[in-house]
């Protein structure tokens, strides 16, 4: 697994989410990923603020959106993730990054990473919020991780240093 101290720069919270997306997405890998979380992740779903049974049907979740705001909530060792089923192309969960405090936490989020990529057969990449080109953290079907540094920006913003890169 990845360990603490080499990605814990990439979690200093600076005020923002960091996003963790499966891309190219169809409603079938939707539905395999609702499948797999249904179990251990203990998912909590809400429809407009209040908390409901989460349908069977994957495909009803968006029929919501047009009406209502959907939210899953997973919990992977006690960093919340939420999903807004904003679009089918793409599966977005976002983090806080300060529900990761450390290990478990870090560990809870690879593993859910890693259950989405094993499903869907597509690489699950952690990124800046709203920055799918600009992964930090890539897992791969197989279980693979790959980690590539963003050289200090979230250290930078947190402290209020300018941060260019060119």
């Amino acid at each position: 697994m990845l360990a603490w101290d080499i990605i814990e720069d990439e979690l200093i919270w600076e005020g923002s989410w960091r996003d963790i997306y499966v891309l190219d997405t169809r409603l079938e890998d939707w539905q395999r990923v609702v499948d797999a979380i249904r179990g251990d992740l203990r998912p909590v779903f809400h429809v407009d603020g209040a908390e409901v049974p989460l349908p069977v049907d994957i495909a009803g979740i968006f029929a919501l959106r047009a009406h209502s705001a959907p939210l899953l909530s997973v919990f992977a060792n006690g960093a919340q993730l939420n999903c807004h089923f904003f679009c089918e192309e793409e599966i977005e969960f976002d983090l806080d990054p300060r529900e990761v405090r450390g290990q478990l936490e870090l560990d809870g989020v690879v593993r859910f990473m890693s259950v989405l990529a094993k499903v869907t057969g597509k690489p699950a990449l952690m990124t800046p919020e709203n920055r799918v080109d600009a992964a930090f953290l890539r897992i791969e079907p197989s279980g693979a991780v790959h980690y590539t540094s963003s050289g200090g920006f979230f250290r930078d913003m947190a402290s209020g240093r300018v941060h260019n890169k060119t």
